[in-house]
Order: C-alpha cells, then sequence, then structure tokens
C-alpha cells in the first residue's frame, strides 16, 4: 500500500481555521484513526498546540455524532 503525502503546514492551517473534523477527513481522504494519528503528529511537530487539540476534541463532529447515536440507541431499549 502506497503512503499519502499530506502537507503537515496546510493540515495545521486548517485545524487552526476551525475546520472540522468531517470537513478534514474528505478534504484529506483520511478516516477517524488517520486524522487522530495526523492531529497527534501535528501536535508532536509543534504545528498546533495542546489547547488546540483539547478545543478539537471536546466537542469534535465525530463525538457529537457517536454521542448521539449512542443516546438514540440507549433511548431505543427504553421503549
Amino acid at each position: 500500500m502506497e503512503k499519502r503525502k499530506i502537507k503537515a503546514k496546510q493540515v495545521a492551517r486548517d485545524v487552526c481555521a476551525g475546520t472540522g473534523d468531517t470537513l478534514l477527513m474528505e478534504k484529506y481522504g483520511l478516516s477517524a484513526k488517520e486524522l487522530e494519528l495526523v492531529l497527534r503528529k501535528l501536535l508532536e511537530a509543534d504545528l498546533i498546540d495542546h489547547m488546540q487539540l483539547y478545543e478539537r476534541t471536546t466537542l469534535s463532529d465525530t463525538q457529537i455524532t457517536k454521542a448521539f447515536v449512542d443516546s438514540q440507541q440507549g433511548n431505543r431499549g427504553l421503549s
């Protein structure tokens, strides 16, 4: 499998501009796990800081969607 090359500085600019997880995944052709890895590498390279990562992960699109789906599945069990 061939590795894709993604320009770290461009991804970092998008993160700093507030681009959401879904848009980042679409733009760069990443899965949720790959996006998580990219964000960690950006942090390690000091292209984003801990606060930027924290702000993203506290209410990321992916987590909000998962929480909503999980809550809806839990509600079905109560009926």
